[in-house]
């Protein structure tokens, strides 16, 4: 199951970015890496043409995503 942070639902709305598009940039991605403090980022390009950015949180035991960006 995926769970997100007020931060992240936040962001999502204000850029149109719907949780469909981050599950599907969580499976489709073509570049990860780290940030500073070690959690996960996932870039994707989706169908629609949108370039998204995931940050998922590494603290947790459930797939957390901390914020979304495109």
């Amino acid at each position: 199951m995926i769970y997100y942070t007020q931060h992240a639902k936040d962001r999502m709305q204000q850029r149109g970015i719907t949780e469909e598009e981050v599950e599907y940039c969580l499976q489709n991605y073509h570049t990860s890496y780290k940030d500073i403090t070690g959690n996960p980022i996932f870039r994707a390009n989706l169908p629609s043409g949108k370039h998204l950015k995931v940050v998922v949180a590494t603290n947790t035991t459930d797939t957390t995503i901390i914020t979304v960006a495109d």
